[in-house]
């Protein structure tokens, strides 16, 4: 099953958030923690993390989207051992 890519909370006060470029592409492997996509809000940046290793299926917001936290940014495929 498909685990999203959720935007977390920042800090109180953050507002006006966008999505300024995906470091990955769809189909790309990352482990747990890579970063995976760059916010900016008022001149800063922020990156979210992969919350799991895996492949990245499918982007939900594509540059310049506007976000807010709990956005479903995208999703990860798990990696899943080998039987």
């Amino acid at each position: 099953m498909e685990t999203p890519i959720r935007l977390p909370v920042l800090g109180s006060g953050q507002s006006d958030l966008s999505v300024s470029c995906w470091l990955i592409d769809a189909g790309d492997e990352v482990a747990a923690g890579d970063r995976v996509v760059e916010l900016l809000t008022a001149g800063m940046t922020f990156d979210v993390s992969a919350p799991v290793c895996g492949r990245l299926t499918r982007i939900e917001k594509p540059f310049d989207s506007p976000v807010a936290v709990g956005d479903i940014l995208g999703w990860i495929d798990p990696e899943t051992p080998d039987e």
